[in-house]
């Protein structure tokens, strides 16, 4: 047998290479569309519908769950139990001054401050000085008082000289009363003087100068004052010094909180160590704090080691004796802002129920009305289906 070759090169080999390249091409074409178009009209089968779940139900404000629901691993309901007295939560607190063995101390005239001897935090004694003013209204008062004196004096010469001629009836009997009029007039005088000088409480410090003086012993724990400044009589406290030993502890309470606390109550001030001092409640404020819109409550604490010290921080615990009727754990408490809700369980039925809550203490919360003691409550997973019922509805 003889072998054909094929032989490209030549022009009739070329031609048929290329003819049957277009024939393989177009049947590979036809292939592709006939694809295409099995693709488009072909339709996906509907996935098959999950059965219905006899286990939960959601309503609108309720859950209903079967016995073998697996929800129930999750979720935990106890009695709701009667509040007992506990100890509040550390509140915080500050230290300050006790008001009643604070003196407050300004200018008594007006004047230029000309020196300062104290500065805040300083320890004084009764008459050490704290500051001087050279004061023009001294000088003026000076005067006032050195007229009176020269008048009084002149007026009682007059009356020994009205005497003595009354005597020897130069003169008539109501000149003598006269000159007695005026003697006592100037005594008048020079009394006055004498007294807005005493009214002062300063000491002189020159012709037109005075020192203001401390007035007790104890700390200067409060000090605006600057040589050159200009002070008077309506300028505001310039010094504050303060008996130390004795301190208030404020805390600022919200009113929702204050419930029964009440002047007598026992109190714990946490130290910034971590130390304790007993105490009781001396005051709770009957109005509100127009700047903090709290409540202060005050504690009376003995300081005489000096220990705690004005403007630091602390934290109170006040003994509560008179709790609320029912305590939750405060998992059980659901808000949405506008009002605070529980979960009553009732058979397989977990229904909302609003309730009034009061102060949070020790991971716990007061419920104040809406709930007894005894009532089945969900304690831990109420976020749970708390999140349910909103997503179904």
């Amino acid at each position: 047998m003889t072998d054909i070759a094929l032989d490209l090169s030549s022009p009739r080999g070329a031609r048929r290479s290329r003819a049957s390249q277009v024939i393989l091409l177009t049947v590979a074409l036809l292939i592709g569309g006939s694809a295409v178009m099995l693709a488009h009209a072909y339709e996906r089968p509907a996935p098959a519908a999950a059965p219905p779940s006899t286990m939960m139900e959601v309503g609108s404000a309720s859950v209903t769950l079967a016995a073998a629901a697996p929800q129930w691993s999750a979720i935990e309901v106890a009695p709701a139990g009667p509040g007992e007295p506990h100890w509040s939560d550390p509140i915080p607190a500050r230290i300050v001054v006790d008001e009643s063995r604070t003196s407050r101390l300004g200018a008594p005239l007006a004047g230029r401050v000309t020196a300062v001897a104290v500065q805040r935090g300083a320890r004084v004694r009764a008459g050490d000085p704290l500051f001087t003013v050279s004061s023009p209204s001294l000088a003026e008062l000076r005067s006032e008082q050195a007229k009176a004196r020269i008048e009084r004096d002149s007026a009682r010469i007059t009356l020994d000289r009205t005497h003595a001629l009354v005597d020897g009836q130069a003169l008539p009997g109501k000149e003598l009363l006269v000159a007695k009029q005026q003697l006592t007039e100037g005594e008048l005088a020079v009394r006055l003087a004498d007294q807005k000088l005493a009214a002062l409480h300063v000491t002189a410090a020159g012709e037109s100068s005075f020192t203001v003086t401390a007035p007790r012993d104890g700390v200067v724990v409060e000090n605006s004052l600057a040589v050159g400044q200009s002070v008077d009589a309506s300028t505001a406290s310039l010094v504050a010094i303060a008996d130390l030993s004795v301190v208030w502890v404020v805390a600022d309470v919200f009113e929702a909180n204050v419930g029964a606390l009440a002047a007598g109550a026992q109190a714990r001030v946490v130290a910034e160590g971590g130390g304790q001092i007993a105490g009781v409640v001396d005051q709770v404020s009957a109005i509100v704090d127009p700047d903090r819109h709290t409540i202060p409550v005050r504690v009376k604490l003995d300081n005489r080691d000096g220990a705690l010290r004005p403007n630091a921080h602390v934290q109170l615990r006040v003994l509560d004796t008179s709790p609320a009727a029912v305590e939750l754990p405060a998992s059980a408490v659901i808000s949405d802002g506008a009002a605070s809700y529980v979960y009553l369980r009732d058979g397989d039925v977990l229904r909302r129920h609003t309730v009034t809550v009061g102060s949070a203490h020790a991971g716990k919360v007061s419920v104040l009305a809406g709930l007894s003691p005894g009532q089945a409550v969900v304690t831990h997973g109420a976020i749970l289906l708390d999140n349910q019922i909103q997503l179904d509805n």
